[in-house]
């Protein structure tokens, strides 16, 4: 009972400290089964080694805690279970793991909090995120475009408006499209449509005179789903436009474009 008391505590505070620390939260906070058992446990066996030299440290150094531990040895030592034939300082060292034990709880908690002032929450976020959520995150906070290519052969073309919960696995992107258009069998990008001009009218005042909302940027926002994107790609309307030098003759004319337009209430956007 003594051993499990303290691999309890063990894994409990290794735990914490996986699931408070940003370095390790995105992924700890994604992972499931065996695995996040044997993470939280090596976090936890790297605490309890951190508790012990501390707590002997402490006892060496400062009078006034030796005799808090002591009583903290006292008090624990009633709950664990009697051995006959077990000597006294047997005794007293099994309840010397349960307090070392929970001192390693009590440093997780304090160590993945405290942590997180020197882990920069970016940094952390791209060591642990997929190339996808890392892409995702990067355009939604630095506003540049991606190319995201779904089951259907339907492509967009635009930046994350609103990157969701890096601690989950995302079911929806939110999307505001500049260009969208199509792949054929062959893979070859064909953009069709410009929202970027419809954008630009909008900005200019056609927006209060068809009586759209102040905010109606959110009208053209689209909730992608993330199992529909098949790949994904940082874009650049340069490189594309040197690759096929006629794709403005492609682009349909923005009457053509807004009948297209779908809302936020439609899931994966316009098609």
């Amino acid at each position: 009972m003594d051993l499990a008391a303290v691999s309890v505590l063990v894994v409990l505070g290794g735990y914490c400290f996986a699931y408070l620390w940003r370095a390790t939260a995105f992924t700890t906070r994604r992972t499931e089964g065996h695995h996040l058992f044997f993470r939280a446990a090596l976090c936890g066996s790297l605490l309890f080694l951190l508790a012990l030299e501390l707590r002997t440290l402490l006892i060496w150094m400062s009078p006034g805690y030796r005799g808090l531990d002591s009583a903290l040895v006292e008090y624990v030592g009633p709950a664990l279970k009697f051995e006959s034939g077990l000597e006294q300082l047997s005794r007293e060292r099994r309840a010397e793991w349960i307090v070392t034990a929970l001192y390693s709880l009590l440093l997780g908690t304090i160590c993945g909090s405290l942590g997180n002032w020197v882990t920069p929450r970016a940094w952390a976020a791209s060591r642990g995120l997929s190339y996808l959520d890392r892409l995702l995150l990067k355009s939604c906070v630095e506003q540049f475009w991606v190319c995201l290519t779904l089951q259907s052969g339907k492509v967009y073309v635009g930046f994350v408006s609103k990157h969701p919960n890096p601690t989950l696995e995302p079911v929806s992107i939110p999307f505001l499209p500049m260009f969208s258009g199509n792949r054929d069998a062959a893979g070859h990008l064909t953009l069709t449509t410009d929202y970027e001009a419809i954008y630009s009218a909008l900005k200019a005042g056609r927006a209060n005179q068809i009586g759209l909302p102040v905010n109606w940027q959110s009208e053209f926002e689209l909730q992608i789903r993330a199992e529909e994107i098949i790949s994904a790609a940082k874009f650049s309307l340069a490189i594309y436009a040197e690759f096929n030098r006629e794709w403005r003759q492609q682009i349909a004319w923005p009457d053509q474009a807004r009948s297209s337009i779908g809302t936020n209430s439609r899931f994966s956007g316009p098609m």
